[in-house]
């Protein structure tokens, strides 16, 4: 049965309603748990994780409005489902709860098998998306074994997802966006995996055989992250975030527009910060000599636009992702 096993915590100030709905998914074969006001059902829920919350809306000390925003602004809990019930049927309640985050409404007094049946639909929902989340963090694994196989990229994934998620909010890109360019700023080069030691962490320029090598990551990269479908933007950054404006890049020799937006971001970002980093046959460079560099290369490697809004800016990153100019 898809309900065994599975949690629900109902927060509803009304001992009757409660204990109603209750009985409910008990019925189902559900495990319930239950407060009567909304900072005690946030406590049950942080001490339960359970996977599926029904919260009323209005209710003493702590709205069930605010008991979803809190769940919704939680990284780690952000995904899990939250059902409202209300006997406000306007739009306004509507509007709000869509705006933080709810994942369905429902009218009281609820109708016992459309609530079971809306239940398991989220919990279906749920059970993907922890799929999901089970898939991205072996990738991210891969990504950190990535890191450990050469010393100077230590922390680099991590600061260019970090930077590239904050250079989309600045370009007022969605937070979906945003979102999928910090992944792909993690994952943009975990086909390293497939690259030997002894060329990522050489001492000294590459030859060429050994630069044709190197490229190939892109490719394993992309190979890696193709059964995750549904992230065809993050793919498509692992893929083509070496392709220059001016044809001159690699995998495909990709120019101008037809490299994709989020995979020119991460580009950008990935340079500046492999320039501010020491590598073996060199030390890092300064912020005012990267932003020159990059500037001169406007025109051959990055749309000039985006280079010139990237340098007006980054004097706004955070100062861990600067080095002293």
């Amino acid at each position: 049965m898809e309900s065994e096993g599975a949690k629900v915590l109902i927060i509803e100030d009304l001992e009757p309603v409660n204990h109603l709905i209750s009985s409910y998914l008990r019925e189902e074969n559900f495990t319930v748990y239950s407060a009567f006001d909304g900072r005690k059902g946030l406590e049950i829920f942080f001490n339960t994780q359970p996977d599926v919350v029904i919260t009323d809306v209005v209710m003493p000390q702590m709205d069930g409005f605010s008991v979803c925003k809190a769940i919704k602004s939680d990284e780690q809990t952000r995904l899990t489902p939250v059902i409202l019930l209300t006997s406000l049927d306007d739009n306004d309640s509507y509007i709000k709860g869509i705006e933080i985050g709810a994942d369905d409404f429902m009218i009281k007094p609820v109708n016992k098998f459309l609530l079971i049946a809306r239940v398991k639909a989220l919990l279906r929902v749920k059970r993907l998306n922890d799929k999901l989340d089970n898939s991205w963090n072996l990738l991210f694994s891969l990504a950190k074994a990535v890191e450990a196989k050469d010393r100077y990229t230590e922390n680099h994934t991590h600061r260019v997802g970090e930077l590239s998620k904050k250079f989309g909010f600045m370009l007022g890109l969605t937070p979906d966006v945003n979102e999928s360019l910090y992944k792909a700023g993690v994952l943009h080069d975990i086909g390293k995996i497939g690259i030997p030691d002894r060329i990522l962490n050489k001492p000294s320029r590459l030859s060429k055989k050994e630069y044709g090598i190197i490229q190939t990551h892109t490719e394993i990269g992309k190979e890696i992250c193709q059964p995750l479908k549904s992230m065809k933007d993050v793919i498509d950054v692992v893929f083509y975030h070496h392709e220059r404006w001016d044809g001159q890049g690699y995998p495909q020799g990709l120019k101008r527009d037809e490299i994709p937006l989020m995979a020119q971001i991460v580009s950008i970002v990935d340079v500046y910060d492999a320039l501010t980093s020491h590598r073996p046959y060199r030390k890092s460079y300064t912020t005012r000599e990267v932003l020159y560099i990059l500037e001169t290369e406007a025109s051959k490697s990055f749309n000039a636009d985006l280079i010139k809004f990237f340098i007006d800016k980054v004097i706004e990153f955070p100062a861990t992702f600067k080095k002293a100019i």
